[in-house]
């Protein structure tokens, strides 16, 4: 059982935790960064449902790989 693991494990889970929760706002700000450069105003642009969807699985995938190296290694001993 590795320290840094488990606490990459730990850091995993809320960052993905917080990638879930907050994913609509994280791809709008995403989406903004990209209106950057056209003639489309910061303030008008919206992520697709898509894009939000693919930012929560993306969250939830890193909540599942920190509890792996987080709670794993205390499950397996």
């Amino acid at each position: 059982m590795d320290g840094q693991s488990i606490l990459f494990g730990v850091l995993s889970v809320g960052g993905g935790l917080l990638s879930y929760r907050y994913a609509y706002r994280l791809t709008k700000l995403g989406e903004q960064f990209d209106s950057i450069g056209s003639q489309t105003r910061w303030h008008e642009v919206e992520p697709t449902d898509w894009n939000v969807l693919l930012t929560k699985l993306f969250g939830l995938f890193f909540v599942a790989m920190g509890l792996y190296y987080a709670v794993g290694p205390y499950l397996a001993s």
